[in-house]
């Protein structure tokens, strides 16, 4: 029984061997083997050749896996940060009473990079190389300089403000909304409003009444800079306006003053003068629709009338043909590169008479097409199929 339980014992001892002792003693083997080989074979190195490729293979693959025993058995930092205690166990060696209104506990490990959330498993943190800069106000009057393809309703989207914001700050812009000029200096507002500059009669009230605004709205506008308990206006100098507004006023040509031709008439239905697209719409300033399309595009006549008037302009159209329909509506086609039609001819519906240019205050070849109802500009979407 003695035997037994000693033969037993030893046995269970083996099998207690910590696991690199036991890779010792293969290696032991692998060398002993090594050293019989060399021994048996020393007088013939051709026939040791193979014997010791074999034999270094097989130390090659056990020293692959002894490496990777031992890189198993390393406590890494990402890993050892497992082992952190938690938040109840800091707080509780700490003496602090553990926060109640706090759902969800999360510890940073050691390596800043492992964030372990109610002690689970760890969350990686995604690497974030893009910033992303928010938007800020700007805080003073600035200027931009009009490139190709600019419009009034293109440069507002840019900073933010209604085309009108644009219109009412450069009065070359308010006279002509839609004929911009590539390398035009532009003042560009912080706000929505006028850019008013200060007459020698102008008062707070004056100005309030005059864009239908409050007088504090003036006064209490931070780009302003006026001191509350003394305001104080001084002419030559410009100031913002929140909120103001401006009648519209269309502009107006000295048309064909001839009688009306025989024939000339409108149906009041119109089509599109051009194939293209719309790079400016409709909006307060700008009562018409810009139509980009190649310099050189046929333009057509939207519908039947005469021609009340075909020349050079001198307020932004440049090359201009204003079609009278003799049933209350006119129709306008601006920045023509040329024309082949004269004052008090006929046309009919769909005819071409005009090429598409960028004549006059222009960033590009497009034709301005306004719909006048009595001389009022009106929305030419509401008329076009």
């Amino acid at each position: 029984m003695e035997t037994l339980t000693s033969a037993s014992s030893n046995t269970t001892s083996e099998k207690k061997k910590k696991p690199y002792v036991r890779l010792a003693g293969l290696l032991s083997h692998a060398f002993a083997s090594l050293a019989v080989f060399v021994w048996r074979f020393g007088g013939d190195w051709r026939g040791l050749r193979p014997v010791l490729t074999r034999t270094i293979a097989h130390l090659s693959i056990i020293a692959v896996a002894v490496g990777v025993f031992f890189l198993s058995t390393t406590q890494w930092p990402a890993f050892a940060a497992q082992s952190l205690p938690s938040v109840d166990e800091i707080f509780a060696q700490q003496g602090t009473p553990e926060p109640e209104a706090v759902p969800e506990r999360a510890v940073l490990s050691r390596s800043s990079q492992l964030v372990y959330v109610n002690n689970a498993a760890p969350l990686v943190r995604r690497a974030e190389p893009h910033t992303i800069i928010p938007e800020r106000p700007r805080l003073s009057v600035i200027t931009y300089t009009v490139q190709a393809g600019d419009t009034v309703e293109s440069i507002a989207q840019r900073f933010g403000l209604e085309p009108t914001t644009i219109a009412w700050s450069n009065a070359a812009v308010e006279d002509a909304p839609d004929l911009l000029r590539i390398s035009q200096v532009l003042v560009i507002l912080p706000i929505d409003g006028i850019y008013h500059t200060v007459a020698e009669d102008d008062t707070f009230e004056s100005i309030a009444e005059e864009y239908e605004v409050e007088v504090v709205d003036i006064v209490s506008c931070e780009y302003n800079g006026f001191d509350p308990a003394n305001p104080l206006l001084v002419p030559g100098t410009s100031i913002i306006v929140p909120g103001g507004e401006k009648e519209y006023i269309p502009r107006t040509i000295t048309s064909y003053g001839g009688p009306v031709p025989e024939g000339a008439a409108g149906s009041g239905l119109f089509d599109w003068p051009v194939l293209g697209y719309i790079s400016q719409g409709y909006w307060y300033a700008h009562r018409a629709i810009d139509i980009a399309a190649p310099t050189g595009t046929a333009v057509r006549a939207a519908d039947g009338g005469y021609v009340s008037f075909a020349g050079w302009t001198d307020i932004g159209y440049g090359y201009l043909v204003v079609i009278d329909h003799n049933n209350g509506f006119s129709t306008y086609y601006a920045h023509l590169s040329n024309f082949y039609v004269s004052a008090g001819q006929v046309v009919e519906r769909g005819q071409v008479f005009a090429a598409v240019g960028s004549t006059g205050w222009s960033t590009g070849p497009h034709t301005h097409f306004e719909i006048r109802y009595a001389g009022v500009p009106q929305n030419p979407r509401a008329y076009l199929p």
